[in-house]
Order: C-alpha cells, then sequence, then structure tokens
C-alpha cells in the first residue's frame, strides 16, 4: 500500500506534467494524522522524492521530518489545516491559463458542469504579497467557507478530503479558463445561472460522483 508520501510525489509529478506549474512554482501538501508533508523549497513537482518530503508537526509548525527546507508557502498550508480539520490536502498551482484569467479581472463562473460538479464552493482573494503571514491568514481565512480559492496575481489553491480530490479542482479550474478565453475569442461566454447549477447538483449523477470523489485515495 502506498504511503502519504508517495501518494504526494506521485500528484507533483500529475500536476506538473498537466502543466500546472513551471519551474520550481507551486507547492502540495498533504496530512496524515499530526504530521503535514510538503513540498521542499526549490524541488520541481516532478523531481521529488518521498525522502524529500518536509513533515511539519501541525500544531506547532516546527519541521519534525526530512532535511529539506519546506516550501515558503508552509504558514499558508498550516494555517488552512488548522481552520479545515476535514481537509487532508492542499495543492496550489501557478496554472497559466487561471492565473491570467484570476488576475484580469474577469470572474471564472460557472459554464459547464465540470465546474459545479468538481470545484465545491469558490472563491477569490484579492493580490497579498506571496509567502508572507498576511498571506498564509487570508487563504485560511477563505479556506473557512472556500473549498477551490482563485488568488489574484498569483495563483490557484484547492483542498481536498483526499489528494485526487484536491487534483482534480486544480485540473478543472484550468481547463474552465481555457474554455472562457476561448468563449470570449469566439462570442460571448454564457454562464449557468443559480437556478441551473442547483439543478445540477441534485442530480443523482452529481450526488454519486461526488460520493466516489469523497471516498477515493
Amino acid at each position: 500500500m502506498a504511503s502519504v508520501r508517495e501518494d504526494l510525489v506521485k500528484y507533483g509529478m500529475k500536476i506538473a506534467h498537466a502543466g500546472l506549474v513551471a519551474g520550481a512554482g507551486g507547492n502540495i501538501s498533504a496530512r496524515e494524522g499530526d504530521i503535514v508533508w510538503m513540498k521542499p523549497s526549490g524541488f520541481a513537482m516532478d523531481d521529488m522524492t518521498p525522502e524529500d518530503l518536509c513533515g511539519m508537526d501541525l500544531a506547532t509548525g516546527k519541521q519534525v521530518k526530512g532535511k529539506s527546507k519546506p516550501t515558503s508557502e508552509v504558514n499558508m498550508h498550516l494555517g488552512i489545516y488548522r481552520v479545515r480539520p476535514d481537509v487532508k490536502a492542499v495543492f496550489h498551482t501557478h496554472s497559466a491559463w487561471a492565473s491570467g484569467v484570476i488576475t484580469s479581472g474577469v470572474e471564472l463562473r460557472a459554464m459547464f458542469a465540470e465546474f459545479v460538479n468538481d470545484l465545491g464552493r469558490t472563491g477569490t482573494v484579492p493580490y497579498v504579497t506571496p509567502t508572507t503571514q498576511r498571506l498564509a491568514d487570508a487563504m485560511a481565512d477563505k479556506a473557512k467557507t472556500c473549498d477551490t480559492i482563485f488568488m489574484v496575481n498569483h495563483g490557484v489553491l484547492a483542498v481536498g478530503l483526499n489528494m485526487t480530490q484536491a487534483y482534480y479542482r486544480v485540473v478543472v479550474v484550468e481547463d474552465a479558463a481555457k474554455s472562457l478565453v476561448a468563449a470570449c475569442v469566439v462570442g460571448k461566454p454564457r454562464f449557468f445561472t443559480q437556478k441551473e447549477i442547483d439543478e445540477i447538483l441534485s442530480l443523482d449523477a452529481v450526488k454519486h460522483r461526488t460520493k466516489m470523489m469523497e471516498n477515493a485515495k
């Protein structure tokens, strides 16, 4: 059976191969009991090994496992886990299409069912200087009520009950951004109404999909 660290490395590779980060950008983490495993600073997502990951004590924020230095957004990850005990994974990407749309001032809204099915509650955080405690506090506060967060001039952050759910969320956001740009190029986007969103969420197929996602590894 794969360990949490092995799974986190696997998802780091998936994120890199999906083009959701460039170079050493972005950071991911997963919680295992009282330990939060994080991407080390300066490592590309697809260059990590389980031994490279940094184990941080959730309560104290001190590093208790690993020799590498943790991501510079360590406080952002820890802050989110502290306010969301249900969360087991936090994935932060710098995906080009989503980051561009979010920063343009155009609101990223639901045009297709996947946006409604997979992203959970969405919200936007205005620009805050990266790696600062102010950003960590702002993201933790937003994560109390949101599962997928759009970060102006920065990127995307998604939480999940498991790594699969967090990964699907960052992938779907990027796909939604591409679709929005395409719609704007050839015409005018049509977004779902709240009534249409509610109808999608009420479908048995969507409820089953959500249950399967919540029970994934």
